[in-house]
């Protein structure tokens, strides 16, 4: 049967200051759709019943995920003690999955990007689902590029894949962030899609390659596993302080040969900076506004507040973010940058970061 893991582990310095220690940015509400998790969540169950979705995220956020408010059974939550990357979290869950349905198809996804066609979305995973089944390899999405991004990880296309299910390609490479002229370079060779984070495996597919490429991972994980539910959050505990820190991209996918891409075109986002949110909900040079807003004579400008009137005058590719008891106010091409502040936050300010 088909499963859906939602990864939902990261933090979202960027959004600060709407995403804070106590309250990360998968539980934000960014596109005016309720939480990012939640419209993950809506986005799959037309493809996945609730009772085969799935999340990993960390013990601190367990406030923030009533298994009655995300529509999911409480068993179907998985909590790590710490965060270990990708890797560790698609590994945990493909075992809890794999001991209850060997023969899973697993759609593993971040919790916190944003889709513009959610229809094209649920076709092209639904393709995915089958091919990562047929073929038993690693499929992964594979977004066309809009412009020569520096933020984003490539994967360059080789041979289209012979199949029932077309459009897929073999993967030729994986490529981490580029510089500026590389990623035009790749822009203009036509062969080349942003890495989307969305990979599709077969249960026995990842359990082999985990105990080839990651086997410390592997060997915690099933250490956890053995005796139960009994002492298993002590077992857990224990194998995340051995384990180490890797994403799947380079524990695994990187060093898999045959790995294959779908290219998708459905309005994906990341949404990993104010100016991402800014540039997936606006039109180039347009104003985009939450709360109460007044804005004279401003230009491609963001300002989002929870309380009180925010007025804007005169302003510019600019982002004002107002939460609780603190303020943003930053160029947008420095919205990148808003991560290094906040160390400087948590060391000045701690109670705000």
């Amino acid at each position: 049967m088909e499963h859906a893991v939602v990864l939902a582990g990261g933090s979202g310095t960027r959004f600060w200051p709407e995403s804070r220690t106590s309250r990360s940015k998968q539980f934000l509400d960014l596109t005016g759709g309720g939480p990012m998790i939640r419209e993950t969540l809506d986005r799959l169950r037309p493809v996945v019943p609730s009772e085969r979705l799935w999340i990993v995220a960390g013990r601190k956020d367990a406030p923030h995920l009533s298994p009655g408010a995300l529509g999911l059974p409480k068993r179907n939550i998985l909590l790590e003690p710490d965060g270990r990357n990708t890797a560790p979290a698609v590994a945990l869950a493909a075992a809890v999955i794999a001991r209850r349905d060997p023969d899973a198809v697993i759609l593993a996804t971040p919790a916190d990007h944003a889709i513009g066609d959610v229809r094209a979305f649920r076709t092209v995973i639904r393709k995915g689902l089958r091919l990562a089944r047929d073929t038993g390899r690693f499929v992964t999405l594979g977004v066309p590029p809009t412009h020569p991004s520096t933020g984003y990880g490539y994967i360059e296309r080789g041979k289209p894949f012979p199949g029932r299910v077309k459009g897929a390609f073999a993967v030729a490479r994986f490529t981490e962030k580029p510089d500026l002229a590389t990623a035009r370079r790749f822009l203009r060779s036509g062969r080349f899609d942003w890495n989307s984070g969305v990979f599709l495996f077969r249960a026995d597919t990842f359990a082999d390659r985990l105990s080839r490429f990651l086997p410390e991972v592997d060997r915690r994980i099933r250490d956890a596993l053995r005796g139960g539910e009994k002492g298993f959050d002590r077992r857990l505990s224990e194998a995340y302080r051995r384990m180490p820190s890797i994403s799947i991209d380079y524990g695994i996918l990187e060093k898999e040969q045959g790995t294959l891409v779908l290219p998708a075109d459905m309005g994906w986002s990341d949404l990993g900076t104010w100016r991402s949110l800014h540039e997936f909900l606006g039109e180039k040079g347009g104003n985009v506004t939450f709360g109460d807003v007044i804005l004279a004579d401003c230009r491609n400008t963001l300002v989002r507040t929870d309380g009180g009137l925010v007025a804007v005058l005169g302003m510019e590719d600019t982002v004002v973010v107002r939460c609780g008891d603190a303020v943003l106010v930053c160029p947008r091409s420095r919205s990148e940058d808003v991560k290094g502040i906040v160390g400087e936050i948590r060391r000045r300010y701690p109670a705000l970061a």
